[in-house]
């Protein structure tokens, strides 16, 4: 998997797989492929650039996604062929796009799709960006703390502020009106900004219940002093 992997810039059409996921750059995306469209379109992709777009659609939403909704193009990283021409698919989002045109021509839906980006770093964003690992890795002990089952989470974060934002973004739970918007914005630092007011609340509330987790293993006979000593 050490492939390179392309830049993509400028406007180009695609073909689209509209899916209820909000895929950001850098993450990672397996999808099991059975549809006979899209089929189709993954072995085309993976006869070309092995490209598509993963725009975000709602359960109720009507077809195709609404023109200038936020995606990002996924490229294939592996395919895994199974019977009756359906397979898996290994992939990583690679950059984020506005869709300005949709075509159906193809038995799948294509786009005509600008590729954009944050906007350049001018700032020192140091403290934010440790703040965020920082409450992060709280949260990710909490959680660890209540479940021995393995998980996604990486032992490692990233260093770099617009990769860090994307990582959290996307393992952060929170609804997927809150991920597009997270999506939407160019500013780095902003996105910064509110994933460390979401992680706040969310690192002190799986604190809490990782603490009432241990405390239940007691069956009631805690150590004095976990939630402190009540007055007599």
């Amino acid at each position: 998997m050490n492939q390179p992997l392309p830049i993509l810039e400028g406007t180009k059409r695609i073909p689209i797989f509209p899916l209820p996921v909000a895929l950001f750059p850098g993450m990672m995306l397996p999808l099991h492929i059975f549809e006979e469209r899209y089929k189709a379109m993954v072995r085309d992709c993976l006869a070309g650039e092995k490209i598509f777009g993963v725009t975000f659609v709602r359960g109720r939403e009507g077809f195709p996604p609404p023109v200038g909704r936020v995606g990002c193009a996924a490229f294939i990283l592996a395919m895994v062929p199974l019977e009756e021409g359906r397979m898996n698919i290994l992939t990583t989002g690679l950059a984020r796009y506005h869709a300005l045109e949709y075509f159906q021509d193809e038995p799948y839906l294509e786009g005509l799709v600008t590729f954009f980006d944050d906007q350049p770093v001018r700032e020192d964003l140091t403290e934010i960006v440790e703040a965020v690992r920082a409450t992060f890795k709280r949260t990710v002990k909490a959680i660890r703390a209540m479940s021995r089952e393995d998980d996604s989470f990486p032992d490692e974060l990233p260093e770099d502020p617009r990769a860090l934002s994307f990582l959290v973004a996307s393992l952060l739970q929170m609804s997927e009106d809150q991920k597009m918007a997270l999506m939407e914005l160019t500013d780095t630092k902003e996105r910064l900004e509110r994933l460390r007011r979401m992680l706040i609340p969310a690192a002190e509330r799986y604190e809490l219940r990782a603490a009432i987790n241990e405390l239940a293993k007691t069956n009631g006979h805690s150590p004095r002093g976990v939630f402190g000593n009540p007055e007599p």
